[in-house]
Order: C-alpha cells, then structure tokens, then sequence
C-alpha cells in the first residue's frame, strides 16, 4: 500500500505496492495517474512526511510512500493508546472486586497477576523495538531532491 501525503499535509491511500509502482513506472505510467482515497483513520501526517522524505516518490501532489515505512512511525503510539486502554480496563476491573480471594481461588489469581505482569513486560519490549524502528528510520538522510520537491510548493 501506498500514501500520498500532499502540499496541504492531507493524506491519502493507494493499495499498489512500491514494486507495482516501480513496474508501472518501467511501463511509462506515471505516478499522478494513480487514483488515491482519503484515508478512513486520521494518521498524522508527520508519521507519513517523514519517511516520505527519505524514501519516498515524488508526486504532482506532494509525496508516495511505502505504507510499511508509515507503520513503523506509527507503532509506538498505537502500542501507547493500547496500554492505556489495557490500564483503564484493569482500573474499572479493580473497582468490581468485592473483598478478600477465598482460598480455593489464590492461585487463579496468582496466575492472572503472572499473566498480567508478563503482558507488561512483553508490551515494554514491543514498545522498546517500535522506539528503536522509529529511530532508526528517522535516523536515515532526507533525500535533497524529494526535499526540494516538497519546499518547491512552500512547505
């Protein structure tokens, strides 16, 4: 998949991959012939700029980009928005519980804490390889001509 962040910062979606793209390219099909859509789910367009100007494709529009680089912009916040949800559920969880764990029921319970503290940690670590993607992604040389593609239109 592919997204065209344009000189206005909306962006839009095309489901060709980068290889598609490059074969119609060979073929002598240009870019802006592409038909893209509005996104449905609002990305930020930061997380698409970025790697756009690194390794992306110009367009009359703006720039195209591979829609994986997008993703791994976007991780660390999507991995946020879902701890934060995992800590309200286990809140309002908390709030249900009505006293003392009867005895046949402790090591349910233990079990349960285990899960949960391995699910923390497991989400650390996630959290940890999206943080480092991220920044190795942003740690690549922005491209000068896609650069002076996007400040042409007084970006």
């Amino acid at each position: 998949m592919l997204y065209l962040i344009t000189f206005d910062h909306s962006v839009f979606t095309n489901p060709l991959s980068v290889g598609e793209l490059l074969v119609k390219q060979e073929d002598g099909e240009a870019g802006e012939q592409l038909n893209f859509a509005r996104l449905q789910d609002p990305i930020h367009p930061d997380n698409v700029l970025q790697p756009a100007l690194r390794n992306g494709f110009k367009h009359a529009e703006g720039l195209m980009v591979d829609a994986s680089l997008v993703d791994i912009m976007s991780e660390p916040h999507l991995l946020e928005q879902a701890s934060a949800s995992q800590l309200k559920l286990e809140s309002q969880l908390e709030e249900l519980e009505t006293g003392p764990v009867p005895v046949q029921a402790a090591s349910f319970e233990r079990e349960q804490d285990q899960l949960s503290r391995d699910a923390r940690l497991d989400h650390s670590e996630a959290l940890n390889w999206a943080n480092t993607a991220r920044r190795d992604l942003l740690a690549r040389p922005v491209n000068h001509e896609l650069q002076k593609h996007w400040d042409a239109k007084g970006n």
